[in-house]
């Protein structure tokens, strides 16, 4: 008996163990976009976060626009560490893609209503989304 419940006590400990682990992929708001090589954007909207002025987060700032992937036109989202200056509508620069930081990234989030119902996500995360570097202002 004593056996049976050990048994039954260690399965239910590994269970809740992998039940705890999250991937990135399932704590991310974001589909993200395996993009290597610098790409021109026609940008839409941007946020530089006032947030990155402190050291204490991994914040970021948000660029939504225009390219072309794979012969489609598609709008996206770039993920920017803390950029320096704000766009306007139309801007066209190029964007380099780096890799996705491993730090635990504090999210825009953005509450809304629409149908009467209340919502929340991340800013930009209705689209395609990639991290990257502003390398040029066309």
């Amino acid at each position: 008996m004593k056996s049976l419940f050990s048994l039954v006590l260690i399965f239910s400990w590994i269970n809740f163990s992998f039940a705890q682990e999250k991937t990135d992929e399932e704590t991310s708001y974001f589909t993200y976009l395996d993009l290597k090589e610098e790409f021109d954007l026609v940008v839409d909207f941007t946020m530089v976060n006032p947030e990155c002025a402190t050291k204490q987060q991994n914040f970021y700032s948000t660029i939504i626009g225009t390219t072309v992937i794979e012969d489609k036109i598609e709008r996206i989202t770039v993920m920017v560490p803390c950029l320096g200056n704000e766009f306007v509508q139309g801007d066209l620069i190029t964007i380099k893609p780096i890799k996705t930081p491993k730090k635990n990234i504090v999210y825009t989030i953005r509450n809304y209503k629409k149908d009467g119902q209340e919502f929340s996500d991340a800013l930009g995360a209705e689209f395609r989304a990639t991290w990257g570097e502003v390398v040029d202002v066309l």
